[in-house]
């Protein structure tokens, strides 16, 4: 049983008999802004005064903020000098400040100041139980706002008078906590009190907790515990310089975490800051662009929609939308006998490319099918493995698998499968969403493919559906240019798509946390009242992976909670962009700590393609599959990384973890990443460079979806002559020559004579590498191979199994 969670996970007092008074620290303790740091604050006045014609236009936000700082530090200078305290007033400042009108932009420094604070809910429950025990309470703050503009903040944020006796600041006394000067004020007015009998509590580690031990009293350092502070610096270190601002409510998030138990923390950290920003924002943002579009359905897909139903339900409560949301069962694989409707040889070739999983024979059952018995040997392969497979008669295994699906009878009944589905789909569609009126499909990423089925089965579908993806690839394309409307969370910029690049590679993380306690949607059935309904299979979690799921999915309504305590219910809904929202996410793929990959990785996924497969995120196959990068160390380690296969290596940068837990530490050139292939082809043409070859031949995979095309273009710019190109997959290879390359089968490259071979691949490499010794076995010829990460590859012949076993 998992351990029940308190409501918001309040902060725990702590408090004994003894503590006769509670002293508070006041911004960024008992007020929050919704903004990650003050500095923030700063850019936002610049940016209005730049609207409203108060600063030169010139004046960037990060400019104001710097100009708005440098006052600061002139005005406690010159304090200081005249007065001998640094402690200054909001009016000192803008004083020193020759920018624009002091009296206005210090009167929209408060009213920014005002919008952004709200009160720590966190504290706040306890703040209402110390004031109905009479246990005094003060307020002490570091602050250059004068303390009749404080008093009203507090107000305004819920927090009146009723809940605290005195309040002190900086500025007023002409002293601070981190002089030591307000505890000893404090102590002089109440002299009654012994110092060991106050407990303060704040967020500086000087001013609200040296200072007030040296003092005498007891101290309470409120800082969120060190993971967020750890997944910070890794994203400063993925941006470099770049600035790009967290979710306000992660740390919020993160102090409600403080008393978690140990067992539990790291599941209900890893929920609530890394997958919640991702999760609730997304939500947020489909809610929110549905009310201006003036949606008034919203239909997430199962199984997300377990976890994105309530969440969206949640939210607009908060902002009291009028706005439905239901649930809609659909799945890939509940989905697929609709592709049957024309199903042939060339068909089945599409849907075996594109369902890399699926072996031939299921797809033939599917179809009503039966294997015939002369070729159950290649029962279990799939498309891949069929490629070069010969038959004992001499004829190719693929081509002979792929004439089966010709079968007029065939045929036939696949399309009556397709056409009772599309009738099931269809009635059990209109029955849950109407055959009229706006309506919102969502669903997690990223190309879009299963709500465009819908959005073609639905009355009116391209009229009346738009589609949420909450980040996209450029697969997308394909639904947008037939006209399905659609908006992606994480698609503003090209980073922003460059990080949905990312999460497509590896995306099982978060899809398990999502989908992992919910049954897939198996198919539709007719029910007694003639009704299509769906079938729903059970959830794949169990024991320890689904206690497990339980906690990260906590974690994420954990930040759900302090999202909407933080937001207003009317008014700026405060929303961040969907890089800033998904980027704590994309920086725990791209780097995972040690335990991260040793926890993340041992869960597991299913596809979810109707193969029934599933396996392991870091499982011994993935673990083998990185095993030349981890012996290579080769630059660019993390393009290479991301090249792999994801069928065998479905998350490279944890299995790389695992093998080696300081691999993304090393020299920044290892860590370079670039989205697409030419890093990882940059890197292969210098090692031929390196070797002193001239001439190449060249072995890929996928045509032009694969890395060929901008190899040849590098490899061309670096004078490396391409003698001949050979494709693993031929049939995605339009013409010879290829990109200006002379192309060849497999068995006719050792003609070309001994011209060294290079492997331009990563995840194939293996495959490709049992090819050519075999073939140049045959020939008589000497081989050498050229790839990246697999020094071995020319001592040691790498044979996956044999191409002539039929």
């Amino acid at each position: 049983m998992m351990r029940a969670l308190p409501p918001s996970s309040r902060f725990s007092w702590n408090l004994d008999e003894s503590t006769a008074l509670v002293s508070l620290d006041i911004f960024d303790t008992v007020l929050l802004r919704r903004v990650e740091t003050p500095a923030k604050v700063f850019e936002e006045v610049g940016r209005r005064a730049r609207q409203a014609g108060l600063i030169d236009a010139g004046l960037t936000p990060p400019l104001f903020r710097m100009t708005r700082q440098e006052a600061e530090r002139r005005a406690r200078q010159a304090s200081r000098q005249d007065r001998g305290t640094d402690e200054v007033e909001l009016a000192d400042i803008y004083r020193h400040s020759a920018v624009g009108d002091p009296v206005a932009l210090m009167a929209l420094e408060l009213t920014v100041e005002a919008e952004t604070l709200f009160a720590n809910p966190l504290l706040l429950e306890g703040l209402q139980a110390l004031a109905a025990q009479r246990r005094p309470v003060v307020f002490l703050s570091d602050m250059y706002l004068p303390p009749d503009v404080i008093r009203g903040l507090l107000a305004q944020a819920g927090i009146g008078n009723d809940l605290y006796q005195d309040l002190y600041v900086s500025c007023a006394h002409g002293c601070s906590k981190r002089d030591g000067g307000l505890f000893r004020r404090l102590l002089d007015d109440y002299p009654g009190l012994s110092a060991d009998a106050i407990l303060h509590v704040g967020d500086d580690p000087v001013g609200d907790v040296a200072m007030a031990r040296a003092a005498g009293l007891r101290a309470l350092h409120y800082v969120p515990p060190s993971g967020l502070a750890r997944m910070r610096e890794r994203e400063r270190m993925v941006m470099g310089s770049t600035d790009l601002a967290s979710p306000f409510p992660r740390r919020l998030a993160a102090l409600a975490g403080r008393d978690d138990e140990p067992d539990d923390a790291f599941w209900l950290e890893f929920g609530s800051l890394i997958l919640g920003p991702a999760v609730v924002e997304y939500c947020r943002w489909v809610v929110e662009d549905c009310k201006t579009r003036d949606i008034g359905l919203i239909a997430p897909l199962m199984r997300e929609a377990d976890l994105f139903a309530p969440l969206m339900r949640d939210w607009i409560r908060h902002r009291g939308y009028a706005i439905r949301v239901e649930p809609l069962f659909a799945s890939r694989q509940a989905l697929a006998p609709l592709g049957l409707a024309e199903l042939d040889g060339a068909s089945a070739r599409s849907i075996l490319t594109a369902r890399p999983h699926l072996h031939w024979d299921a797809l033939l059952r599917q179809a009503g099918g039966e294997v015939p018995p002369e070729l159950t040997e290649l029962a279990g392969l799939t498309l891949e493995r069929l490629a070069g497979q010969v038959l004992p008669s001499g004829g190719a295994a693929l081509a002979t698998v792929l004439a089966l699906f010709d079968d007029p009878d065939l045929r036939r009944g696949a399309a009556e499968r397709a056409a009772e589905t599309q009738a099931l789909v269809k009635d059990y569609l209109i029955g849950r969403l109407g055959a009229d009126g706006q309506v919102a499909l969502v669903d997690l990423g990223a190309r879009g493919s299963t709500p465009t089925i819908i959005v073609d089965l639905l009355p009116d579908g391209r009229g009346r559906a738009h589609v949420y993806l909450c980040y996209g690839v450029p697969d997308l394309a394909g639904p947008l240019g037939s006209g399905v409307r659609a908006s992606v969370f994480c698609g503003e910029t090209d980073r922003a798509m460059g990080f949905g690049r990312i999460l497509y590679r590896s995306p099982q993380i978060l899809e398990r946390a999502l989908t992992g306690l919910c049954g897939t949607t198996l198919g539709y059935r007719w029910d007694e009242a003639g009704h299509g309904v769906p079938e729903v299979g059970e959830a794949p979690a169990h024991g320890e992976e689904a206690h497990a799921l339980r906690l990260l999915q906590a974690g994420i309504r954990r930040y759900a909670d302090m999202l909407r305590a933080g937001c207003p219910s009317k008014g700026d809904t405060c929303l961040p962009t969907g890089e800033e929202a998904l980027f704590p996410l994309t920086c725990a793929l791209l780097m995972p700590t040690g335990e991260e990959a040793r926890r993340l990785g041992a869960l597991r996924y299913d596809y979810n393609d109707g193969t029934g497969l599933e396996r392991g995120l870091c499982d011994e196959t993935a673990l083998a599959g990185i095993e030349g990068l981890t012996a290579a160390a080769s630059a660019p380690l993390m393009s290479m990384a991301l090249g792999l296969r994801p069928l065998t290596t479905p998350w490279p940068q944890g299995a790389l973890t695992l093998r080696d837990p300081g691999i993304f530490w090393r020299p920044a050139e290892a860590m370079a990443l670039e989205a697409g292939h030419g890093a990882v082809c940059r890197a292969l043409v210098a090692e031929i460079r390196r070797r002193g070859m001239a001439r190449v031949s060249v072995a890929a995979v996928g045509g032009d979806g694969g890395m060929g095309p901008e190899f040849i273009h590098i490899a061309r710019e670096a004078g490396v002559e391409l003698v001949a190109y050979a494709d693993l997959m031929p049939h995605l290879v339009p013409q010879s020559p290829y990109h200006g390359v002379p192309v060849l089968p497999f068995e006719r490259l050792p003609e070309v004579g001994p011209i060294p071979v290079a492997l331009v691949t990563l995840g194939y490499v293996d495959r490709l590498a049992s090819l050519m010794h075999d073939q140049f076995a045959a020939a008589g010829q000497t081989l050498r191979l050229i790839a990246l990460g697999r020094p071995d590859l020319e001592a040691v012949p790498v044979k996956v199994f044999s191409p002539t076993r039929w």
